[in-house]
């Protein structure tokens, strides 16, 4: 009792909590004058829509648009500040409620929420009155959690057995009784429940994966910070590195992780789960709940998430190995040491740098062109446009549909061909469009021929036509014949 005294104390201190008030983001958040405006801004965007990146100019024309959508039958300015000066603001040391970044290959910079922002925001969203709490679901979660340790941390075979005799029987007594007709059905209010309960952890699970990637990132950054200021032989600081890289790999989030990875990537539970979660949705009571459309791909969504932990793993290896693969000859170590002094002296000042400073660079590198780097023509790809006589229709087209616009996400589209293309070499268009309707009709069509065109994986087909069927917004039956279109996994 004595020792459990001595934890919370330490952990709910006064010191501490003045301390965490003043240094957390998640709680700067809460405390902020704009907090109503922050918050509902990034549910919208992130965490409503699962997202986990968007360009600079995308987000900016968002957020603009949702500060005119709050100002509308205001006289005064409730938003002065422009776009890019709230989100420079945002994703400062400061505040730390985004991450400013630039993916590899990008020029543009992106933005992703942060953990700590998004720990405030899923509070904020559990003060909201709920219809029903689900007790139910959440006390059977933990009895089978607890039997669980139980069964699995049996040493004795005896009581191991015995338990599964136990269960052995009761199946066979359920099997008994469905025989005989005695079906037990969960009602709708058990549907409802455990379906909640299921999509919330689903959610978090995407929140968690943002708080492991923080974690490696980081360990990243401590790693980069010590190897710029490292004084002593190459052999010591190699040996601490993978020590500790062993360590992370060898603890208990790491562990954790690499389990649910490798869940994640296994065929037949993503066809288990795909297949269990649209019946789950064609259920009735669920359809009452009126679930959001991103539910039905959260698994692709959770692919991307660990996709973006991996990556940022892959970077800390890709430092450790640009440190071993130095060339550490006569005339590079004296630029390496300055290199090092400047990295050195720009870690000590990160926290106070000067208010005051310029610098000025003629160039980073000098111009050179060689004509055998030059790549050769390929002529561009165009399509074939065929002269047929149009019939004249006699429906009146409102004039209003010429200005109604449809926001088509090429980042999804490009996901689903990542996913199908994880359990075979190569795919069809109209295979995906199988297996992913078209929702928005020609334009997500449209969006699926750009990327085909922009993509190395992809492969056009002139000689052979392909149809892709979809149904538009009065349930006509549409259909398309283009060349074929084939993605390969790269």
């Amino acid at each position: 009792m004595a020792q459990q005294k001595t934890e919370f104390s330490e952990h709910m201190s006064f010191e501490f909590l003045e301390l965490l008030r003043k240094k957390n983001p998640a709680w700067r958040l809460l405390t902020s004058s704009q907090a109503p405006f922050v918050a509902s801004f990034h549910y919208r965007e992130f965490i409503a829509e699962n997202k986990r990146q968007i360009a600079e100019q995308e987000l900016i024309s968002r957020l603009e648009g949702f500060i005119e959508l709050l100002s509308q039958g205001r006289d005064d300015s409730l938003f002065p500040r422009s776009g890019r000066e709230y989100l420079d603001d945002w994703a400062n040391d400061e505040h730390g409620w985004l991450r400013k970044f630039y993916p590899p290959g990008q020029d543009e910079p992106y933005f992703d929420l942060t953990s700590l922002a998004q720990k405030a925001i899923e509070w904020l969203l559990s003060l909201r009155q709920q219809v029903f709490i689900g007790t139910e679901s959440r006390l059977i979660t933990v009895f089978e959690l607890l039997h669980q340790i139980v069964e699995r941390s049996e040493t004795d075979p005896k009581l191991r057995l015995a338990e599964l005799q136990r269960r052995k029987a009761e199946i066979e007594q359920e099997i008994i009784r469905v025989q005989k007709g005695q079906v037990e059905l969960l009602d709708e209010t058990q549907i409802k429940e455990r379906f909640w309960q299921a999509m919330r952890t689903a959610r978090e699970i995407l929140a968690d994966f943002r708080a492991v990637e923080q974690n490696f990132r980081e360990l990243d950054r401590g790693m980069r910070e010590r190897i710029a200021i490292w004084e002593r032989g190459k052999g010591e600081l190699l040996e601490s590195i993978f020590a500790k890289q062993d360590g992370i790999a060898q603890s208990e989030q790491g562990k954790s992780f690499a389990a649910f990875w490798k869940f994640l990537m296994s065929s037949a539970y993503q066809d288990d789960f795909k297949s269990t979660l649209d019946k789950v949705l064609q259920m009735k009571p669920v359809q009452e709940m009126g679930p959001s459309r991103n539910i039905r791909y959260i698994h692709h969504d959770w692919v991307n998430a660990g996709a973006h932990v991996q990556e940022t793993v892959a970077a800390l290896s890709q430092q450790l190995r640009r440190y071993v693969d130095e060339n550490f000859l006569e005339e590079e170590r004296r630029i390496n040491q300055l290199v090092r002094e400047i990295e050195g002296k720009a870690v000590a000042i990160r926290n106070t740098p000067p208010s005051d400073w310029s610098m000025e660079i003629d160039g980073v590198k000098p111009e050179i062109s060689l004509p055998l780097d030059r790549p050769l023509f390929s002529p561009p790809q165009r399509p074939e446009l065929k002269d047929d006589i149009m019939d004249a229709g006699s429906d009146d087209v409102p004039a209003e549909a010429l200005f109604s616009q449809v926001y088509v996400d090429k980042e999804k589209l490009k996901d689903r061909i990542g996913y199908l293309l994880q359990s075979q070499d190569r795919i069809s268009l109209s295979q995906i469009i199988g297996h992913f309707p078209l929702e928005l009709g020609l334009s997500e069509l449209i969006t699926y021929l750009v990327i085909a065109s922009e993509s190395s994986q992809a492969a056009f087909h002139p000689d052979e036509l392909e149809e892709v069927f979809w149904q538009d917004e009065t349930g006509t039956r549409r259909v398309a014949k283009l060349a074929k279109i084939i993605f390969q996994r790269v």
